[in-house]
């Protein structure tokens, strides 16, 4: 079953608008130009009718000539032929080669003369009959030439209505592009609710409808941190107490049930872990309060990161350093930032087998202070890197983890507004190259 195809709302009404111009555009441009030649045809037979009628009033039909040279008159020109009622040959005539039909009917008829259809006005008179005529070709072209011209103002203004359809048609959805920016942004982090100013109306009930989609989702998602930093506390008290039981118990363990016994405090240990890193992962989805943001070194802070994991490097012989350290502070909580990089740190430091290599560096790129870790480690399969921010995901079942170090780290990115990314090595090596990156500050 194929999926209908969804299109730009704005391309639909520019497209749509543009049509409607266009066929209105055509419509009005074949009238016009149909009225201008209609125009100009009666303007053509007014000619004749005034030309024959002031050749009868004003006498002048006397004055033209009795026999014209033949072919001097211009073709574009209009013909006149003047008849006597006791004379069986034209008066008068521009052209004595033209045989007008002496018998058409008063007013304007369309004849065919020598060949060529001419248009032919005939005043009867009781003295007289006067004809004037005009080839209906030389009208066509006249009527043609001035009808065009009334063509020029539309076949401009057409493409210039397009345009304005686009700017009026852009500026009318740049409400809508913000508002879907504003959407866009919002996380679990960041829950706020759309404005209706400026919106139109026939939006309104629809942007009302998301800020109480929002509003849900908020308090749902508090609910689940609620219910995750609750847990978590509640679990902590008593895996602590039985850590402490198992302690003090480890002495009265007969020598052959010692093993078993180390995998129940292993257990245990790995459970606290567990409560430990669903705590700080409630912390980063909470929301964030203003007063505890500072000016935070970062170079400081990946100093402290790699001496808290460096008594682990040196008893694995991992060789753990920092390559480039410019200098970088952003506005967050330090402790924050800490989190982050050691949960980083420490997946390096957790994957890199023994004799190993972990590399960390700072630098500021396109406003943005970069935390860089890169290991030597086995790298991860490509189809499973879309997943690695998934929570309690673990790319290597062997290797002991709760799944949701960089779930943690992604939440305290998206807190702040900045980003996390995991990639393979593309240096010829294998290993992973971790970064994140937080808005620099002076």
């Amino acid at each position: 079953m194929s999926m209908p195809k969804i299109r730009s709302l704005r391309n639909q009404l520019v497209l749509a608008l543009c049509v409607l111009v266009s066929v209105v555009g055509v419509v009005q441009g074949i009238s016009s130009w149909q009225l201008a030649k209609a125009g100009m045809s009666a303007l053509l037979d007014l000619r004749l009718e005034q030309a024959a009628s002031r050749l009868y009033k004003s006498g002048l039909a006397e004055s033209l000539p009795a026999i014209p040279s033949r072919g001097s008159q211009p073709e574009r020109d209009i013909y006149v032929t003047v008849w006597r009622d006791d004379i069986a040959t034209p008066y008068r005539s521009t052209d004595p080669a033209l045989a007008l039909p002496r018998d058409a009917d008063p007013g304007f008829t369309t004849a065919m003369v020598g060949g060529e259809s001419w248009r032919i006005y005939t005043l009867r008179e009781p003295s007289m009959v006067i004809q004037v005529a005009q080839r209906s070709r030389v009208r066509h072209e006249l009527a043609q030439a001035r009808s065009l011209d009334t063509l020029w103002p539309m076949i401009v203004l057409v493409p210039l209505v397009w345009i304005a359809v686009l700017l009026v048609v852009r500026r009318a959805l740049r409400r809508l592009t913000r508002l879907g920016a504003q959407v866009k942004a919002i996380d679990m982090t960041h829950f706020e609710q759309l404005s209706t100013s400026g919106v139109p109306t026939e939006i309104r009930p629809f942007i009302t409808s998301i800020n109480t989609m929002i509003g849900r989702l908020e308090q749902s998602i508090e609910s689940e941190r609620k219910f995750i930093s609750d847990a978590a506390h509640e679990l902590r008290t008593p895996l602590t107490a039985l850590q402490l039981q198992a302690d003090n118990l480890q002495p009265h363990i007969a020598p052959g049930n010692q093993e078993r016994f180390r995998e129940l405090q292993s257990g245990i240990r790995r459970s606290g872990r567990l409560i430990a890193q669903l705590l700080r992962l409630a912390r980063a989805d909470a929301a964030l309060k203003a007063d505890t943001l500072t000016r935070v070194d970062v170079s400081a802070v990946v100093v402290d990161a790699v001496a808290e994991v460096l008594p682990i490097a040196l008893q694995r012989g991992i060789d753990i350093g920092a390559d480039e350290m410019m200098g970088a502070h952003v506005y967050a909580n330090e402790a924050d930032i800490g989190v982050a990089l050691r949960n980083l740190v420490s997946n390096a430091i957790r994957y890199t087998p023994d004799g190993g290599k972990v590399d960390l560096s700072v630098h500021v790129r396109d406003g943005m202070a970069w935390i860089e870790v890169v290991d030597s480690g086995p790298g991860i399969d490509e189809a499973q890197l879309p997943r690695v921010f998934d929570r309690f995901f673990r790319a290597n079942t062997q290797i002991e983890g709760s799944g949701l170090g960089l779930s943690i780290v992604q939440a305290i990115a998206n807190r702040y507004g900045g980003a996390v990314t995991l990639r393979n090595r593309t240096d010829g090596q294998s290993g992973i190259v971790a970064s994140i990156g937080f808005a620099a500050v002076p």
